[in-house]
């Protein structure tokens, strides 16, 4: 499948006569992988994604069936949202790292919490959606607690004001802009005041000129910030996020 046919299960575009030069081959994979493997690597992912007509509950399945190859199917189109992730992190916590308390939202294997540790935090939970990805960053022993819940209509069964921080490592963007108000509002009132959200995704998702697909979920991150619930500190531009596409970090401080 091609480049622009990614971008527009990704975003919902319908213009198939346009290529894009900006992102090659070489941007989209990673060298590790043969180039007998792209073609099924580029398969799973485009599995994983779905599209718009694709449920939460469809994505839970597709991640969950394929947790086995999971981060082998990520590491192959050049994932590096829990690199991203923990960086910000690290800017935000400087110092005494393994007291700052975190919830991993959309954990799944681990791949952000190993980052975070590389930085030196320690105080992580997990929530995850999928049994089968709990079950395999639990062998990574690098969580406290987990939450096997899907972030959407229902409250967490979490304590308001219990962390520090909250990380969001690549939430499928199908699952992200379609997340109503509420689950953001959960994510708040579970952290502390003056804690921080830490959402890394792909770019286009956040600036107000952004992918028109993303509206509802930038709407509900402005009635937020105008409720006077959270406020937006830093919107991080990188290049290289996932499959050649460009990545932000949004961190918004809770008030």
């Amino acid at each position: 499948m091609g480049d622009l046919n990614v971008h527009n299960l990704l975003w919902g575009g319908t213009n198939t006569n346009t290529k894009d030069p900006a992102r090659t081959m070489d941007e989209k994979f990673s060298a590790d992988i043969p180039l007998k493997e792209r073609d099924e690597v580029e398969k799973v992912f485009l599995y994983l994604i779905g599209d718009d007509g694709t449920g939460s509950e469809d994505i839970i399945d597709r991640f969950s069936q394929n947790s086995h190859q999971y981060e082998k199917v990520l590491g192959g189109v050049n994932f590096t949202g829990p690199v991203q992730t923990a960086q910000s992190a690290a800017e935000f916590y400087p110092n005494n790292r393994e007291d700052v308390y975190i919830l991993d939202v959309a954990a799944g294997t681990g791949q952000c919490a190993e980052k975070l540790h590389s930085h030196g935090f320690r105080r992580i939970d997990a929530l995850e959606p999928s049994s089968e990805m709990v079950e395999l960053s639990k062998k990574k022993d690098l969580y406290g607690r987990y939450f096997n819940v899907i972030l959407g209509e229902n409250a967490l069964d979490i304590e308001s004001d219990t962390y520090d921080a909250v990380t969001i490592s690549g939430l499928s963007v199908m699952v992200m802009k379609k997340m109503p108000k509420n689950a953001f509002e959960e994510l708040i009132r579970i952290v502390k005041p003056g804690g921080y959200i830490i959402n890394t995704s792909f770019y286009k998702l956040f600036p107000e000129d952004g992918d028109a697909v993303a509206a509802i979920f930038r709407r509900n991150v402005k009635a937020l910030e105008s409720e006077g619930k959270w406020k937006r500190v830093q919107l991080r531009h990188f290049k290289g996020y996932l499959f050649g596409d460009d990545g932000g970090v949004a961190v918004h401080q809770v008030l």
